[in-house]
């Protein structure tokens, strides 16, 4: 494994965080998808919210980096239209397109400038982009724990996320011939499924940040920084991860 690499399993993703894609579902209010219209979905995941978009009467593009993620995707969508391409290097897709929609992708993108570069090719004038990631602070407790863990134990720790300020975030789209019209941060609290909520979101969201220990001592890891976090994340209804969370709506110029 490389150190850093974040890396997706569609299954768990699906049956024990699809949280991500119900909760992004208050995200398509800021959209507002018109019919008729072409809105590219960047990191569409299994395709949750891109059916969702189509419902509405536009036309969806969901482009995911991950194979798996979009073989998903494919399967529960078939009707559905998925292209697999890096956020940072957008294909040309041969038309320009009235809105770019984007749930819980920005914290893994590390270079914002580069990626709000590309958005403004694949826009029109005029065009929105409409995202929302996770926040300053956004799991800290859960990070803190993990990589106190690795470092008990000798292990490197990458943290593979960025969840940076808000006021940090929207920089690089005004640099890049955005007008930036609405923001928003706030914390979201998250119940996780099952006895082994915490475990499983860690095998999920953080494998990236223990990459270069085997697969053994992952599971190691997880299983001691679990022990860690039950004093803080384990309340009487289950586990909960300490996630915060930001919104930002932006007008390509």
């Amino acid at each position: 494994m490389e150190t850093g690499k974040q890396t997706w399993s569609a299954t768990l993703y699906d049956s024990r965080h699809d949280y991500v894609a119900r909760y992004g579902a208050a995200l398509l209010e800021w959209l507002s998808p018109q019919p008729g219209e072409a809105i590219l979905d960047l990191g569409c995941g299994t395709g949750d919210l891109s059916v969702r978009i189509a419902q509405a009467g536009a036309e969806v593009w969901g482009v995911d980096a991950d194979p798996v993620m979009l073989a998903q995707a494919r399967a529960k969508f078939p009707g559905l239209r998925f292209i697999q391409a890096d956020a940072m290097a957008l294909p040309d897709f041969g038309r320009a397109f009235d809105a770019v929609f984007s749930n819980a992708v920005l914290h893994w993108i590390p270079d914002l400038g580069r990626l709000a570069e590309g958005l403004a090719r694949v826009l029109r004038p005029g065009g929105r982009f409409v995202a929302e990631c996770g926040g300053a602070a956004c799991n800290a407790g859960i990070n803190t724990a993990l990589r106190l863990t690795a470092e008990a134990h000798g292990l490197p720790f990458a943290d593979t996320a960025h969840f940076r300020p808000l006021s940090e975030m929207v920089i690089p789209f005004e640099r890049a011939g955005f007008r930036v019209v609405r923001t928003e941060w706030f914390p979201r609290d998250t119940p996780l499924v099952g006895e082994d909520g915490m475990l499983n979101f860690l095998r999920m969201f953080r494998k990236g940040c223990v990459a270069a220990a085997s697969d053994a001592e992952q599971e190691a890891l997880f299983a001691e920084t679990v022990e860690r976090l039950r004093p803080t994340h384990l309340r009487p209804d289950g586990w909960h991860a300490d996630y915060t969370r930001q919104r930002l709506l932006c007008t390509r110029l």
